[in-house]
């Protein structure tokens, strides 16, 4: 499964990931609605990132008592560079988890078993909303500034290899 992650070792909170995710999705540059995001400890400079491992975990759709989280087949084709194209090639096929907003009805169950905190309800729309890789662009990789050292790359697991024949 694609997903994406924010090295806590790497990234230095400048939340140009954010706002890249929520400019993509939202029209508009507003960090709060993003789909992953980095807690900056302003006492320690401890970063956290917390992004969707989407099939890789999947207790959000386990938990959801209206089928509204959907499995898609995506292809992910970042634009930008990132540490680790080489492994991944110039695009790679998986599964993502998907809302669909008609059949949620926001019950809430999808946010309390999310380890990682990414699903929430829209402020708007009142409906779940969650990292969808932006379909197959992820926004987050493309927007990250540290050319030398990208904070937020594509991580693939082995089984999306052998699907895609790697």
């Amino acid at each position: 499964m694609p997903h994406v992650m924010i090295s806590s070792k790497k990234c230095t909170g400048c939340h140009m990931c954010e706002l890249g995710c929520s400019a993509w999705h939202e029209g508009g540059f507003q960090p709060s609605r993003a789909r992953l995001f980095a807690d900056v400890n302003p006492t320690t400079a401890v970063i956290k990132g917390h992004s969707c491992l989407q099939t890789g975990c999947a207790k959000c759709q386990e938990a959801c008592p209206e089928d509204a989280i959907v499995t898609k087949q995506i292809t992910v084709t970042p634009s930008g560079t990132f540490p680790n194209r080489e492994k991944v090639g110039e695009s790679v096929t998986g599964m993502v988890l998907v809302v669909d907003e008609d059949k949620c009805t926001n019950c809430g169950d999808c946010y309390d078993v999310c380890p990682y905190g990414v699903i929430h309800e829209h402020p708007e729309r009142k409906v779940a909303y969650k990292c969808d890789l932006c379909d197959g662009d992820p926004q987050c990789i493309a927007f990250c500034q540290n050319q030398y050292v990208l904070a937020v790359d594509l991580k693939v697991d082995k089984a999306d290899k052998a699907l895609a024949g790697a």
